[in-house]
Parts: C-alpha cells; structure tokens; sequence
C-alpha cells in the first residue's frame, strides 16, 4: 500500500487545506508521546472580551463523519455503489469504507475522486499500539485479562469484516481493479484502518463521531488544557479550556472523554493513563454444557452472558466491601424447569412463531434481564441466589488463577532482546494485569463473604439437606437434564 509521509509535511498540507494554527506549533513532545500540540508563547485562558482563546480552526469540509461520506458517494459513482452494497449499516463501517478506498486511492495514480484525505492519510501513523496490531507473542502478554476474550472477538469480528468486503466488492469490476489487483488491500490493512477510526475518532457537538484532522494530533491527559467544540460556522475549533494557561514550550492536551476501564483505554487508544481510569472490567460468562435451555437463554437475554465488576464509593475506595457486581444473565442461567422456567414457541398475529419466556406461569419475555427482581417473594430465592453467586465465584477465582500465571521478568526479558515483543506492550499489560488482578481479588472476597451469609440461610439449608446428592449450583440441572421437555438447543 501507499507509503507513510514523514511528519514534517503536516504543516504544508495544514496550509494547502486551510487549517489554522495559532500561537501552537506541531512537534515531538518526547517522553515516547510522538508529535503533539506545543504553545510557542505564553497563552492565557481567555481573551480580553472574555471569550476562550482559539488554538486551531479546522474547516467543516475536512471534518470525516457520517455526513462527509455519503456528500463524497454524491460525487463519486463508484463509491457510493460500494457503499450501497456494503455500507450504510453504522457510522464506523461507512467511515472505515471512506478510510480504505482513500487508503487504496494514496497509492494508485487514478481512481476515485481525490480528496483531502487521500494525502493525509498518508500523514497518520502506523502502526498503532492499540492490541489489534500487536503481534502474536505480543498478545499473549493479555491472557487473564478481560481483553483476552475481547480482543479475541474482535479480530475474528475483522476478519469477517473483510471477507466480507472482498466477497461483495469483486462483483463491481471497478473495485475489483481497485481493491484486489496488484497491490491489493490486506487484511492488515482493515486492520490498520479500524486502529486509525478507534484511536482517533471524537464525538462532535453537531456532526457527531467523526475524525478531524489536525485535532487527532493532539495528546490525551487527564489534566487537559484546551478543548473541542464546533463554531457557528460548523468548523472544528480548539480552545484554551478556562482557567488553564498553559506556557511558552508546554504541550497543549485534550480529554478523550470522561474516566473509562484501563482495558477500554488499552484497547481503544493503545495506552493506560493510571490518572483517568476506572476499575471496572466485563468477563464473559458460560452456560453450563449440559443445559438443555442453554441456547434458548442465550437467545432471549438482552444483556448477553457477563459479568461486570466494578468499584463503588468515593475515590480511592479499597477491599471487598467496595466492590459492587452485575450480571442479569447468571439468574437466568442457574434456573431450570424444576424451577418453574420454561420456553415455548408460539404464533404471533402475524404468522411467525416467537420464542417467549416463562416463569411461574407467566409470559416474562421483556423482563429475562430482571431475574434479580422475578425471583423476590419465591421460598427459594436464597437458593437461587446462592446458585448465582457461586456461579460467578468461582469464574472470578478462575480468572484470578489464570491472570497471575503470566511469566515473570526474567522470562520476558530474552524475548525483549531478540525482538519478539516490545517494552510498551510489555508495560500496558502489566499495568492491566495489576489494575484488574487487584479488582478481582476484592471481588472475590465480596462474592465469597456472600455465599458464606447464604450458606447459613435456613432455606438453604433445608434445601441442600434434601438435594445433598448433587453441587451447589447442579442439583436443578440434574434433574431437568433427565426430562421429556421440549430440546431448545
């Protein structure tokens, strides 16, 4: 594909196309940031008639949003056939097909209609330290973490993605040529796309999601001194943020939004900033394997099997009793038909047979995620409530067991030297090791406190008396598994 233009050439093509600098320069920041956002003189909070003092001013027509691609599929035939054919089902998969027409167009002396974009894309950096582009032994460091999973889905969710796009554009001779001739698109490249759209994409006051060039260049810290807004004329404008000067050679930072999980930010941006995150992390859940209602439970939940975990109270709160969890599913995973669940298929008005949800009798299809509430008032709450918090006892033990057999040091140290993994993926996935493992042990600290008090309910203990023969978590299994029911799986 196109190769990548040096940096230094930002500033002819910020001029070509209108883009305003004031008082700021573009240039290394050091401390391993790459280039950002420095103030040449000494900027005050304010102008004299009290409005913000303006840094950068980007014209509405460079702004990549939703909008801006289907206004270039008005004027480019091509493009909007591809989009037609594969676009227009989210903002991000319509933004991603504008990156990677323009990815393949920087590299290729005719095609599509030029625009902007096809220069500047050749300005953004590659690779991205996001997870998506680390390499194998490199992802390897995230095995334990809730990104394990997650990163897992997604490269398989890219994949499909460009097969996908493959498939579908072949069939148009011009993307054909375009796109698989020569020196055609990979699936590095979609990769390499979706890292530039999640790392460097802002949510605008008008426009929406969108990425705006110029704007991307600038650092993220927790203490940031300017912001973003859309002036009447819907152009993009930077701000001093009021009361935050900043001085003559310090670097000019935006927010990339309100504290996230250290594994979002990782995943999102490529980095943890230990001063803006929160703990919270989501595991996935599994249904037990000889569940006949398996499926059917999986297909009616709307909060889907997980387990987020999070820490309440003020800043700085620690230990079990600060920690707070919620998984709607691990209710209705750990109910049977003994129970008093059941599932039936039945004939809407229209014809279609629908999959409706019963407890005790009555339809409960639109509350499957309030199980919590459903089972209050029944003799064996408790039992169903043990159920659920030995349930995710022992996944959180499980998950802590795995995230602490990650190598040591001196393991790592050898593959460092000889290439195979680099010391920033290294540092992001110890700092998300140490910020999720000690989430984890709380949790289970909180779960375990939870299933000692149910444990001595008398409920339980007359239930458990009576259904000895089977574990925790088991016995209404065991007994619905035997059954004559309808097979939803």
């Amino acid at each position: 594909m196109s190769s990548q233009l040096p940096i230094d050439t930002f500033p002819a093509w910020a001029h070509l196309n209108d883009v305003q600098f004031t008082h700021v320069n573009l240039q290394d920041v050091g401390e391993g940031k790459g280039f950002g956002l420095v103030a040449h003189e000494d900027l005050e909070s304010a102008e004299a008639d009290g409005t913000s003092k303006g840094l950068v001013t980007i014209p509405h027509d460079l702004v990549l949003s939703a909008e801006a691609v289907e206004d270039f599929a008005k004027v480019d035939h091509n493009f909007k056939k591809l989009l037609e054919a594969v676009g227009r089902q989210s903002t991000r998969g319509d933004i991603m097909l504008y990156l990677v027409s323009q990815f393949a167009q920087s590299s290729r002396p005719k095609g599509l209609s030029p625009t902007p974009w096809t220069e500047y894309i050749r300005l953004l950096p590659r690779p991205i330290p996001v997870p998506t582009m680390w390499a194998e032994p490199e992802r390897l460091l995230l095995n334990g973490t809730s990104l394990e999973a997650a990163l897992e889905a997604k490269l398989l969710s890219l994949g499909k993605e460009f097969d996908t796009l493959r498939e579908v554009s072949e069939d148009f001779p011009f993307w054909n040529e375009f796109l698989w001739s020569g020196e055609e698109v990979s699936l590095e490249d979609w990769v390499l796309v979706d890292a530039w759209y999640r790392s460097r994409c802002l949510e605008l006051p008008r426009s929406g999601t969108a990425m705006v060039p110029g704007l991307d260049m600038v650092n993220h810290s927790s203490k940031a001194t300017a912001y973003y807004e859309e002036d009447d004329h819907d152009n993009v404008v930077l701000l001093i943020r009021p009361g935050c000067p900043v001085r003559s050679g310090e670097e000019v930072t935006i927010s990339y939004g309100d504290a996230k999980p250290a594994s979002e930010m990782l995943f999102s941006y490529g980095f943890i900033d230990p001063n803006n995150i929160v703990d919270k992390l989501t595991l996935r859940l599994d249904p037990f394997p000889d569940d006949p209602l398996a499926r059917a439970k999986l297909r009616i939940s709307n909060s889907g099997p997980t387990l987020t975990i999070s820490r309440k109270g003020t800043e700085g709160s620690q230990g079990a009793s600060s920690v707070v969890w919620r998984s709607p599913f691990v209710y209705l995973m750990c109910l049977n038909e003994e129970d008093g669940l059941s599932f039936q298929l039945l004939q809407d008005t229209s014809g279609h047979r629908q999959l409706r949800l019963f407890w005790q009798g009555e339809d409960v299809t639109d509350q499957a995620d309030d199980f919590e509430t459903l089972i209050q008032g029944h003799d064996l709450c408790p039992v169903f409530k043990l159920r659920a918090i030995t349930v995710l006892h022992d996944k959180v033990g499980e998950q802590l067991t795995r995230i602490s057999r990650g190598p040591s040091d001196d393991e790592l140290e050898p593959l460092q030297a000889a290439g195979l993994l680099r010391a920033e993926c290294i540092a992001a996935a110890r700092i998300l090791k140490d910020v999720e493992s000690k989430l984890l042990g709380h949790a289970l600290e909180a779960l375990d406190n939870e299933r000692t008090n149910l444990l001595a309910n008398d409920h339980v203990v007359a239930y458990l008396g009576s259904k000895e023969d089977y574990p925790i978590g088991q016995e209404a299994q065991a007994t619905a598994a035997n059954d004559d029911a309808d097979d939803f799986s």
